[in-house]
């Protein structure tokens, strides 16, 4: 394709791709909005943002899908700077285009399944039967004569209470007091029964059973089961399209290594690094159309690509000049600048 051609087609995209640029971070800004507006309980017990959920599954849903709509939109801006980038340099590879669809797609429904299960979870939840009480006796004697019939107890040290996991099915509640805690922990290791201790402010029954609804959400694993893959496209996608587009000069040096460092940081710190990659995107928007400091890079108007100077080039090229004294051609030297003439040798008489 020849440059003309180049130009022409970005410059008939550059404000549309623009504007979408900015729609992802803007519909992310809303998608917090809506379930902040939603005021559902946070906290750490399980069982209380389950039952909050269930109360606002409608506005958790609709947020998650406004937030998986701007991750689709983000792979139109992005496309549009890896064709621009593919058309400046031969060596891009085409087949990685794919990433530019697989990461934001996937991350975008990852999210919108995991709000349908989370709602899915918190109707059993609230649908499930409410434990029962039992005596701190009665469950003594079911630890010492059938251990088989427990599959797991939890123990809220700060609520004073044990959550009872029945095999099979089904959960009871059991008050104790301090001083039998140690023994408590004795007693369900000495019968090879599954516990675990909660000592969290606020935690207690039935949180066992809310994280056990949730870990058994058939839609909640497959979400999880979305995140690798979704976050392994978005890491491949940004670290690759910005290296090309700072090959081709497309972007500044800042902004370029900037994508890359914010690609490879999601591996790490994912949520801050999808906030810095949507604002990211939104920078690279006014690049498009030239409203940002400086202008558009030249390769973007010359249809071709004009590599940003490494540093040190400029350097080397003053270590070029010859050291020394020059003299313009046809000055005259002065007195004092005149070579001086070794005196010659006076020749003495011969006397016959």
């Amino acid at each position: 394709m020849g440059r003309e051609r180049i130009i022409e087609r970005e410059r008939r995209w550059a404000v549309p791709a623009a504007v979408v640029a900015l729609a992802p971070l803007v519909l992310y800004v809303v998608s917090i909005i809506i379930v902040q507006r939603a005021g559902i309980v946070g906290g750490s017990s399980e069982a209380e943002q389950l039952a909050s959920l269930h109360d606002h599954s409608g506005p958790v849903l609709a947020s998650s899908v406004v937030r998986g709509l701007g991750f689709f939109l983000l792979t139109i801006p992005i496309l549009y700077l890896f064709r621009a980038a593919q058309a400046r340099n031969p060596r891009v590879q085409a087949a990685m285009v794919g990433f530019v669809f697989i990461g934001p797609i996937l991350f975008g429904a990852q999210g919108i399944v995991q709000a349908i299960g989370a709602g899915q979870a918190a109707t059993d939840f609230v649908n499930a039967p409410t434990e029962t009480t039992r005596q701190y006796s009665n469950y003594q004697k079911q630890v010492k004569e059938s251990p088989d019939q427990i599959e797991k107890v939890t123990i809220y040290t700060d609520a004073n209470k044990l959550e009872v996991e029945r095999t099979g099915d089904g959960f009871y509640q059991v008050d104790f007091s301090n001083q039998d805690e140690g023994k408590i922990v004795g007693d369900l290791n000495a019968a090879s029964i599954d516990n675990e201790t909660d000592s969290d402010t606020g935690t207690g029954p039935p949180d066992a059973e809310a994280n056990k609804i949730t870990g058994d959400n058939g839609t909640l694993q497959a979400s999880q089961g979305l995140l690798f893959p979704a976050v392994l496209g978005l890491v491949v996608m940004m670290v690759y399209v910005s290296l090309q587009a700072l090959r081709a000069g497309l972007v500044t040096r800042f902004l370029g290594s900037l994508g890359m460092a914010l690609g490879a940081s999601m591996i790490l710190i994912l949520p801050i690094a999808v906030l810095g990659m949507l604002a990211w995107t939104g920078f690279l928007g006014l690049t498009f159309v030239g409203r940002v400091p400086g202008g558009r890079p030249p390769a973007w108007d010359a249809g071709k690509a004009i590599p940003w100077q490494r540093p040190g080039d400029e350097a080397a090229r003053d270590d070029d000049a010859i050291e020394g004294d020059a003299t313009e051609v046809g000055d005259e030297p002065t007195d004092s600048e005149s070579p001086r003439k070794a005196p010659q040798k006076r020749k003495r008489k011969r006397r016959e």
